[in-house]
């Protein structure tokens, strides 16, 4: 937990690095690589840790390097609806990615309260071919489900694909801090908030409205 500091008069709230680290130390470690499936769908059977049948935090994660994921991607922009309707262009470069003390490229943090694996699977939505229109990419479109955006992203990053489920089938690897139970709901907003401070996965950046 935090501690009171006392500086100046006023009083400041310090988080040792040590603290830090052991919050997200679950997250750092990757628990399935590739995803899990077969046929289009999740297949758990296939996974390195079971079925994750809790909640807590998670995080997608881009199996190879930054470069590699700059030179990949075919269309480096996201487009977000901002104050008054106007369109608002994120134009992806190494100045918005981030390597994790991991080395690796983490892409979008999530959590639940139960049953991380019906949330992984409703992030992929590997039912769908493609989730966002290729003729759609290049301006604000809304997203198919409230729940699928790890796809969305992709399907935007890659619009010359008719399929995009080897994309994110191939490319994505996931780890996860297991706190589960409702009445933790707490606990995992401020540990998800501090990963993707800390992290800043590309895939939650959004604007303002």
């Amino acid at each position: 937990m935090p501690y009171l500091h006392k500086q100046n008069g006023c009083i400041i709230y310090v988080m040792r690095t040590k603290i830090i680290m052991k919050e997200l130390a679950e997250l750092l470690k990757i628990k399935e690589e590739p995803i899990p499936q077969s046929n289009n769908a999740l297949n758990w059977k296939l996974s390195k840790n079971g079925r994750p049948s809790f909640g807590g935090v998670y995080v997608f994660w881009w199996r190879g390097t930054l470069d590699q994921f700059l030179s990949t991607i075919q269309n480096p922009e996201f487009h977000f609806r901002g104050p008054g309707g106007v369109q608002l262009t994120l134009k992806i470069d190494k100045g918005h990615l981030n390597i994790a003390p991991n080395d690796r490229l983490p892409l979008y943090v999530g959590k639940n309260a139960s049953d991380f694996a019906k949330r992984i699977g409703l992030n992929l939505k590997l039912g769908t071919a493609r989730t966002v229109d290729r003729a759609l990419v290049n301006g604000i479109a809304k997203r198919m489900t409230t729940s699928c955006q790890v796809r969305d992203r992709l399907d935007r990053l890659f619009p010359n694909y008719e399929d995009t489920r080897t994309i994110a089938t191939e490319n994505l690897a996931i780890s996860y801090k297991q706190i589960d139970g409702k009445d933790n709901f707490v606990e995992r907003f401020y540990l998800e908030d501090l990963a993707i401070g800390i992290l800043k996965p590309i895939f939650n950046v959004d604007s303002e409205r």
